[in-house]
C-alpha cells in the first residue's frame, strides 16, 4: 500500500476510488481469448485514468456530455496504488504507458468559487478565453507524475493523453508562477515524454477555430517554441505530433490549403489527421446538418459529399507525389495562384511525420 499525504488539498472522488479500488484483473475478457491480440487492451494495459470530464466544450466533441462538464478526479492514493499495482503485472518491464484522461492535464481542476460555476452556461471553460475562476493548478499533477516515477519497479512514465496546450502557453508570468504552468512544461517535456507528445490544434484558420471552440493557432507556434527549446536544454529530440481535422464546418479548400502551407513551413509532413465525422449532441453536429449556427443565425460552408471531403483530405498530403498535380490545379481554380510555389515549390519540409 502506497500511502501519500501531500502537501495541498487534493479534489478526490470517494466514488471514483471505490470503483478502481475493485479487484480488476486488467486483463481482456475471456471472450476475447480466441481472438489473438486486441489491439486497443495493447494501446492501454499499463496506463491509469486519473480522472473523468472535460470543461474544453470543444464543438465537436462529445466528451463533456458523455463524461460531464466538471472534472472527477481520483486520490493520488488511489492512483499511485494502481501503478504500484501494474508493477506486479507479469507482462510489465517498467514502463507505464499514460496517466491521463480525456485531456491529460485537467486533474483536480475546478472552478475557486462552485457557487459561480453552477450558475455557469458556458459551453468551454477556455474559450474564448481561460474563465478567471477556473483553478488551472498544475503543481499536484506535477508532484503525481515525480512520485509515480519513482515507485520501485517504474523505469519510465509516459504521457500518452493529449494535452491541452492552450492551460500552458500564452499566460501572464503571474499565473506561470501561481498555477506551476512552466515547472509543468519542463516536467513533461524533460522526463514524461516517449518520443513524440500528443497535442490538436486541429485546423490552423482562426475563424475555423473560433468555431471549433479551439484557441488560434499562435498558441501552437508558441507551445513549439517551448517544447523546442525545453528539448535543447536538455539535450533531447522530441517531437510534437498534432492532430487536425478536415471538414469541420466552416473549413473551407483556400482554408485547408493554408493549413498545408503553414504546417510545410513549420516542417511537418502531417500523418495524424481526420476527416469530420457529425457525432449527437454536438454544436458542430448541428451546422453540419442544418448549415446555420444556432446562436448566431449565420449560414456556415460546411463539406458534405464524397467529392468535397476528399478534396479537403488531400491537403493534408502536399507531399505525396500522387497529389502534387491536383492540388497545383485546384489552387489555380480557386485563385490561390500565389500557394503554389510555397507548398509545392523546391523546399520540402524538414521530414518530419506526425
Amino acid at each position: 500500500m502506497v500511502v501519500v499525504n501531500p502537501p495541498f488539498p487534493l479534489i478526490g472522488s470517494p466514488e471514483l476510488d471505490a470503483i478502481y479500488d475493485l479487484p480488476f484483473t486488467r486483463l481482456p475478457h475471456p471472450k476475447y481469448k480466441k481472438r489473438g491480440v486486441v489491439p486497443a487492451y495493447e494501446m492501454i494495459r499499463h496506463s491509469v485514468t486519473l480522472h473523468r470530464g472535460c470543461f474544453g466544450g470543444c464543438a465537436f466533441c462529445t466528451l463533456s456530455v458523455h463524461q460531464g462538464k466538471f472534472i472527477a478526479s481520483r486520490s493520488e492514493n488511489s492512483i499511485l496504488n494502481e501503478v504500484e499495482a501494474i508493477t506486479r503485472m507479469p507482462d510489465f518491464k517498467g514502463h507505464v504507458s499514460d496517466l491521463g484522461g480525456p485531456s491529460a492535464n485537467m486533474y483536480c481542476m475546478q472552478g475557486f468559487d462552485l457557487s459561480i460555476c453552477a450558475r455557469c452556461s458556458r459551453a468551454s471553460c477556455l474559450f474564448p478565453s481561460i474563465c478567471k475562476n477556473l483553478n488551472t493548478d498544475h503543481k499536484p499533477l506535477t508532484q503525481l507524475y515525480k512520485k509515480a516515477a519513482n515507485i520501485p519497479g517504474i523505469k519510465k512514465v509516459t504521457i500518452g493523453s493529449g494535452v491541452r496546450y492552450d492551460m500552458l502557453t500564452g499566460r501572464s508570468p503571474d499565473d506561470s508562477g501561481r498555477f506551476g504552468l512552466e515547472e509543468y512544461t519542463r516536467q513533461l517535456v524533460g522526463h514524461h515524454v516517449s518520443g513524440r507528445l500528443k497535442v490538436a490544434p486541429e485546423h490552423t484558420s482562426d475563424s475555423v477555430l473560433a468555431l471549433m471552440r479551439k484557441p488560434s493557432f499562435r498558441l501552437f507556434h508558441q507551445f513549439r517554441k517551448d517544447f523546442d527549446g525545453i528539448n535543447r536544454s536538455l539535450g533531447l529530440n522530441q517531437q510534437l505530433i498534432p492532430y487536425f481535422i478536415s471538414s469541420h464546418p466552416g473549413s473551407e479548400l483556400k482554408d485547408m490549403a493554408n493549413l498545408a502551407v503553414e504546417t510545410k513551413e513549420l516542417g511537418f509532413q502531417l500523418e495524424q489527421v481526420q476527416d469530420f465525422t457529425p457525432t449527437p449532441m454536438t454544436l458542430a453536429s448541428v451546422i453540419y446538418y442544418s448549415g446555420i449556427h444556432p446562436f448566431t443565425g449565420e449560414r456556415i460552408y460546411t463539406a458534405r459529399t464524397k467529392e468535397e471531403k476528399l478534396d479537403q483530405r488531400r491537403f493534408f498530403f502536399w507531399y505525396k507525389n500522387e497529389n502534387r498535380s491536383w492540388i497545383q490545379n485546384k489552387l489555380t481554380k480557386i485563385g490561390e495562384d500565389k500557394l503554389v510555389a510555397r507548398l509545392l515549390g523546391n523546399q520540402p519540409g524538414r521530414g518530419k511525420k506526425p
